[in-house]
């Protein structure tokens, strides 16, 4: 028994001295779990600090794209009513001999509907050149120096009695004063060479303006430049064959001067078709009235100044009342935009 007692305590003993060297063997009682949860906590304050970092990098990039969102918002609103931001004039593509055939083919093609009505008005100019007296090339002269059909229809009447120089130049600038307002909005931007530029700038007639302003964004220089080739061809020709025909005729022709009211009251229906148009026929109105009133001999000189002034005056009404309306509407548009940045940043 005893020898039975000894061995048992050997074993026990033998087990508690083996155990120090065992894999098992935990020298600190917890100090595995500690390890754990430091190590756990560790990698917890990196992963906050890594989130902070890309919290601050996404800030700073909202800053970043709400400044320039400002700047953009700023540069336009610097843009004066009315006027829409300058845009750079795009490239033309390169051009083959085929393909600028079909531009000019094309710019041809769209100027047949309007061509079609200045041919028999250059018809009547030029028979009324004829039976004014005057010599018979004053009318390809007209139409090829100066090309504009209802200065040239006044400009027979006023060479026919011996108008003085400079009521004629003066007439001339009042009359053709609108083709300065053409050349805001016309695409002469698309014609690159010098030549050709000057020519269209030249060439910049009610028909041009009105086809080039039905198609916005579709042409060429080529393109632009044939149809303002074409429109004067129809206009010097239409003048020839006029003059043709007027030294055939025995007789003279009665009403062949109402072809300028007849130009001026087409040209006053075409631009007064919006309702936004209508006060400038009513001044136009009270324009004539008053100088058949005041001055009957000089009626229609003094009238057209008169237009031309209550048409500035309408325009510097107009500006103000649009300057008074922005300010409200950038404050409406920056309260609007905040409010935007508010919720974003909630």
């Amino acid at each position: 028994m005893t020898e039975l007692i000894s061995a048992e305590g050997g074993l026990r003993n033998g087990r508690t001295a083996a155990a120090p060297t065992g894999p098992g063997y935990d020298p600190l009682p917890g100090a595995g779990c500690g390890a754990d949860r430091g190590a756990e906590q560790r990698a917890e304050q990196r992963a906050g600090r890594g989130a902070e970092r890309e919290a601050e990098r996404g800030a700073e990039r909202g800053a970043d794209e709400r400044a320039h969102a400002t700047e953009v918002r700023d540069a336009f609103d610097a843009i004066p009513v009315g006027e829409s931001a300058p845009a750079l004039a795009p490239a033309d593509p390169p051009q083959t001999a085929g393909t600028r055939r079909q531009e000019i083919a094309t710019g041809v093609r769209l100027s047949f509907a309007a061509g079609l009505g200045m041919f028999p008005i250059g018809i009547a100019f030029g028979m009324l050149v004829v039976q004014t007296g005057l010599p018979w090339w004053v009318a390809p002269g007209l139409s090829i120096f100066l090309f504009s059909g209802s200065v040239e229809l006044l400009l027979v009447g006023l060479m026919a009695v011996g108008t003085p120089l400079a009521t004629i130049a003066l007439t001339a600038v009042l009359v053709n004063f609108r083709h300065v307002f053409y050349a805001f909005s016309f695409p002469l931007r698309v014609v690159r060479h010098p030549l050709a530029r000057l020519y269209s700038v030249y060439a910049l007639i009610d028909e041009a303006y009105a086809v080039s302003a039905a198609r916005p964004g579709t042409w060429t220089g080529a393109r632009l430049v044939a149809m303002q080739l074409a429109f004067q061809s129809y206009w010097v020709g239409g003048g020839l064959v006029g003059v043709a025909i007027g030294s055939f005729l025995p007789d003279r022709i009665e009403g062949l001067e109402f072809a300028l009211c007849a130009l001026f009251i087409t040209l006053t229906l075409d631009a007064c078709r919006s309702r936004r148009q209508v006060p400038s026929l009513l001044l136009a109105g009270l324009a004539l009235s008053l100088a058949l009133l005041l001055v009957p001999g000089s009626a229609l000189f003094v009238g057209m100044i008169g237009f031309v002034s209550l048409l500035a005056v309408r325009y510097l009404l107009t500006a103000r009342r649009t300057d008074r309306r922005r300010p409200a509407a950038q404050d409406t548009t920056r309260d609007s935009s905040c409010a935007t940045q508010g919720v974003d940043h909630a």
